[in-house]
């Protein structure tokens, strides 16, 4: 199984200063974004949103949230891997799209997002 870097996603009450760094700093635009269930902003170099904001009232300090990896490798290939580590994890789909985000808890916190593409066998969740 390859990995490549997808993307960084940081938590904050309102992402317009990040976006004005990162805009500054690497020269990310905003782009287009799937229609998640709660607010954020995706921040592209080219056709790769290489920064993806979530943005919540509840969020006192900007922090990042996780780091997330994408494989060519079937899903179901994936969360076998998963439950084989024993880690602790939890399955979302993206709106729209048939890529599942399998999150996972690393030891001391890391939160991982590890993306695939569905199959006819990936199994229903």
């Amino acid at each position: 199984m390859h990995w490549h870097f997808d993307h960084l996603a940081f938590n904050s009450a309102n992402g317009a200063h990040l976006q004005e760094a990162f805009s500054a700093l690497l020269d990310l635009q905003p782009g287009a974004r799937p229609p998640f269930p709660f607010p954020g902003r995706w921040l592209y170099q080219g056709s790769q949103a290489l920064v993806h904001i979530i943005e919540r009232d509840a969020f006192s300090h900007d922090h990042l949230s996780h780091l997330a990896l994408h494989t060519d490798s079937p899903a179901e290939m994936v969360l076998q891997r998963v439950e084989l580590s024993g880690l602790p994890y939890h399955l979302t789909e993206v709106p729209g799209e048939s890529l599942w985000q399998c999150f996972v808890q690393l030891p001391g916190g890391l939160l991982l997002e590890l993306n695939a593409r569905k199959t006819p066998q990936t199994p229903a969740r």
